[in-house]
């Protein structure tokens, strides 16, 4: 979204030869933290509430009635485009540690954007795609056998998941879970067997991770689960749980105790990966790297 889109276009301007005191007062007229010093609709500089305190904090308030607004402004002024995406304009402000970004087409003063009218947009930005999320849970159904995610979901998650951390910065990591010899267990205790020890490892990582975290069945064997806020340690920390769990576990299906073991592959996003699919190949290299090391293990890409 271009800035244009959310900017404010009412701007209290001011010329350089104001008298900061005169400037306060303007402030307090308008409820304003800013104003912009202008020659001729150009901008000069700006003058903040922070400006003025802190010459107060240096200089005491007396020498402020003699004081003009190019004598405290913050100059030269950062300015910026309309047409400028607001990803772009949040990024520079937070580098510039500023907090008001005046607006200008062909040098002149068109409008104003602060760093909260950001961060109202993308916070809105994300309660439409929560909204978006919920709807598309009631339209995917989950795994009939294990109740977890099914890869349709979970990839169209994912993807979502890699696009936010794209464009606002932030965590991802990924898990990837192996049921290890998962066709020994089906041929010495039956597929039916098989699907109860799914049923029970799916229950046990939905049990054992956190409730922003995405658990999907992946392949016959295979789960994934999706850490939106974890960075690869405490990613690698929940998978060695997760393998500790299932490895002390008993399974206990029609009077036998069944074992089995968790071979997990660790990912987290880094800015290589444009979509989900890349992070799910990192994750995948991996718990190969897990099952040629013997299997029952956790291993990072």
């Amino acid at each position: 979204m271009q800035i244009k889109n959310i900017m404010s276009r009412s701007v209290i301007t001011a010329p350089k030869n104001m008298f900061v005191q005169d400037l306060c007062l303007l402030m307090e007229k308008h409820r304003i933290g800013s104003i912009v010093i202008v020659k001729d609709k150009i901008p000069l500089g700006i003058v903040t509430e922070r400006d003025i305190v802190s010459f107060i904090g240096q200089q005491g308030c007396q020498p402020l009635a003699q004081k003009q607004a190019f004598e405290i402004m913050v100059s030269p002024v950062f300015t910026m485009s309309p047409k400028i995406d607001t990803r772009v304009a949040m990024q520079f402000m937070a580098t510039k540690r500023i907090r008001r970004l005046p607006i200008t087409e062909n040098k002149r003063l068109i409008g104003i954007i602060t760093y909260g009218d950001i961060i109202r947009e993308i916070q809105k930005d994300l309660a439409d795609a929560q909204l978006k999320t919920e709807q598309l849970k009631l339209e995917i159904s989950r795994d009939g056998l294990t109740h977890a995610f099914t890869q349709k979901y979970f990839k169209t998650f994912l993807d979502r998941e890699v696009e936010r951390v794209k464009r606002y910065g932030g965590l991802l990591a990924l898990l990837m879970v192996d049921v290890d010899h998962f066709k020994k267990i089906n041929d010495t205790y039956g597929h039916d067997a098989g699907d109860y020890i799914l049923v029970k490892v799916s229950e046990l990582i939905r049990k054992n991770t956190r409730k922003i975290n995405l658990i999907g069945r992946y392949g016959g064997d295979e789960f994934a689960v999706i850490a939106p806020i974890s960075d690869v340690e405490s990613a690698t920390r929940l998978a060695e749980r997760l393998r500790q769990y299932v490895w002390q576990t008993k399974f206990h299906y029609q009077g036998r105790i069944i074992r089995t073991t968790l071979s997990i592959g660790v990912a987290g996003w880094d800015k290589s990966i444009v979509e989900g699919r890349g992070l799910i190949i990192k994750a995948d290299k991996a718990l190969y790297m897990s099952k040629h090391a013997g299997r029952n293990k956790v291993s990072v890409a």
